[in-house]
């Protein structure tokens, strides 16, 4: 499995993922229904690629897209951004996530950014744990329009990542 950071074609990948995430997976990330698809402007937003405001990282396998870490900030010079990731269904549970996290860290901070912000459901406990991994301490979540707002130091992140075998998900023909 390759880590790399996002590049120009890589939209087709996520349309070709689709297939390998469950409309739960997707209401995680977005935090509301979308009828199992991602949204179409959320595919026109990552298809113009890599910018000041907006960057991710990918794991590719064998031409599949397993997965992805993204931030967004507004503007684009502001030192906080907003931390997303996506794993596709197959490859959940492996470290996949942190691993692609980890992986964006040096660029966030590169970008100016100096602290992170993630919204989770109450209901998503491996995204809960997740989040506080990343932060060390609990970052003590704040209760906002019915979600748990993380805000935590980019500096608390841990780069190396505690060992982990990224296992592989299904083989694809």
């Amino acid at each position: 499995m390759l880590i790399r950071p996002w590049q120009e074609g890589d939209r087709a990948l996520v349309v070709a993922a689709q297939e390998h995430l469950s409309p739960r997976t997707i209401e995680r990330r977005f935090l509301v229904g979308s009828a199992g698809r991602l949204p179409t402007a959320y595919l026109a937003h990552v298809a113009a690629g890599p910018r000041p405001e907006w960057d991710a990282q990918v794991a590719v396998d064998d031409g599949v897209l397993c997965g992805w870490a993204e931030y967004g900030r507004y503007p684009a010079d502001a030192p906080a951004a907003d931390l997303a990731v996506l794993v596709a269904d197959p490859w959940q549970r492996t470290g996949l996530a942190s691993a692609l996290i980890r992986a964006l860290v040096q660029r966030m901070i590169a970008a100016g950014i100096r602290s992170i912000h993630a919204d989770v459901a109450g209901s998503n406990a491996a995204t809960r744990g997740l989040v506080r991994a990343l932060a060390g301490s609990d970052p003590g979540p704040t209760y906002v329009d019915g979600l748990l707002h993380f805000a935590f130091d980019l500096a608390a992140v841990p780069l190396e990542a505690p060992p982990v075998a990224l296992v592989a998900g299904p083989a694809f023909p």
